[in-house]
């Protein structure tokens, strides 16, 4: 009979990690709620920015100059007689300038819609570039079969909605009028049409203007030139360089930055010329990004998905508390105390919509460590347990805060906090007769 209820007391006490694993279980519900509750606050975030961003005509995107030259080609076709006719067609010759080089100064400010914010700019972009005289031999292209009367030079964006005034050019000087019958096809995403004057368009031509534009959240630069020059220059202390080219020179301290960019036409894939077929090849450019030195959402759902490990881990304190103290802790204490580990990440994700990610990490470790603190007291009945559990929380967020800054060294930072975790309970444990616990829990 004694070994019976020796056996069963064994029993008892060998289920409790049982069900410490199953209430972890459990907790992963609410924390799928909280993961799925930090996707649909990200995604209202999307749509108001994407609000405030439509009206300004979204990221500014300058995508080039070139000319655009027809000219007649001719082809023989045979009927179903055999016999021969003359076909006459237009084909579109496209022309890169020679060199090609943007500068501006984009100081951007924040706009609201509600508790969200996008940078949003307005900036006058100089441009300036050099087309070469026309040689049509290179493209095995007669010159009394290109008609130069209707060249055209093609200005190339990604949304005519960035523009704040009609983007005026002057070609060695003269004002350009706008062309209101473009060509058959154009390779940029939007363009304007300016009529060129064939002397202009056969002898070559420096080419200058100001484009009046507006944008937000970034500006980017289509290299089209044989030869590009790119200088950005900001009121904005953390830019984000990105693109085909990264800069060849930058300064970025606390009051701006400044970029500039060279770039050779022979890493662009844009010919000098080319006969233009209709097809539209998304071209690589240059970017600066005004982002958020913090992206708040993405943050915090890396700290769902260690979520997990930092449940494990006071769990696993609280009970080698339970062992040392010889208390008994029911399974709705730890329950508790892993709602309180959960609320950390709601309580992280509300706080941050309104103040720094860093102070909504802070409020929500002390108010979660203080709870734990008083709870852990008066469940073990001596204050040191209640300090030792929150001191391991305590512990757990900083590691964790860690993490999440140091992201291309998160896995080894977790891998080596597993680890000591691990080999620091064994060093706890190694004294411990668990029949005996088995006995006397």
């Amino acid at each position: 009979m004694e070994n019976k209820i020796m056996d069963s007391v064994k029993g008892g006490f060998w289920t409790k990690p049982v069900i410490i694993f199953v209430l972890l279980l459990l907790l992963l519900i609410p924390l799928g709620f909280i993961s799925s509750m930090i996707s649909d606050r990200a995604y209202v975030k999307q749509s108001a920015e994407e609000s405030i961003m439509q009206p300004v005509g979204g990221p500014l995107r300058i995508e080039g100059v070139l000319i655009s030259v027809p000219y007649k080609k001719q082809a023989a076709v045979y009927n179903e007689n055999g016999v021969a006719a003359v076909s006459q067609t237009t084909e579109q010759i496209m022309i890169a300038p020679q060199s090609y080089e943007l500068s501006t100064q984009l100081n951007p400010q924040y706009l609201k819609r509600g508790i969200f914010s996008v940078p949003v700019f307005n900036g006058d972009v100089a441009l300036k570039a050099k087309f070469a005289p026309l040689n049509f031999e290179q493209l095995n292209i007669a010159e009394s079969d290109v008609l130069l009367s209707e060249a055209t030079l093609i200005l190339g964006v990604g949304s005519k909605k960035t523009f704040t005034a009609f983007p005026a050019l002057k070609a060695n000087g003269q004002d350009l009028a706008q062309s209101f019958a473009p060509p058959k096809y154009s390779p940029f995403t939007q363009s304007v049409h300016y009529k060129l004057p064939a002397n202009l368009a056969s002898g070559g031509f420096e080419l200058a203007g100001t484009l009046s534009m507006q944008g937000g959240q970034s500006a980017s630069f289509v290299p089209v030139g044989q030869d590009n020059k790119f200088d950005v220059k900001s009121s904005w202390s953390s830019p984000s360089f990105s693109g085909g080219w990264l800069p060849k020179s930058r300064e970025v301290t606390s009051s701006g930055f400044n970029a500039q960019w060279e770039i050779s036409g022979l890493s662009t894939g844009v010919p000098q010329a080319w006969i233009m077929d209709g097809r539209r090849e998304m071209l690589e450019s240059v970017e600066a990004s005004f982002i958020s030195p913090v992206n708040n959402y993405s943050l915090i759902a890396r700290c769902v998905t260690y979520a997990i490990l930092f449940l494990a881990v006071p769990f696993l304190a609280i009970f080698l508390c339970e062992i040392y103290s010889r208390a008994r802790i029911h399974p709705i204490q730890y329950l508790l105390i892993g709602a309180a580990d959960v609320l950390f990440y709601l309580l992280v994700l509300s706080f941050s919509e309104h103040i720094s990610f860093l102070a909504s990490y802070l409020i929500a470790a002390a108010a979660v460590c203080a709870t734990i603190l008083f709870y852990g007291s008066a469940i073990f009945r001596a204050r040191k347990w209640g300090v030792f559990i929150a001191l391991v929380h305590a512990v757990s967020y900083c590691l964790l805060y860690g993490i999440l800054q140091s992201e291309d060294y998160a896995l080894l930072m977790g891998s080596v906090m597993i680890f000591a975790v691990i080999a620091l309970v064994m060093y706890l444990t190694r004294k411990i007769d668990w029949y005996e616990n088995g006995l006397k829990i």
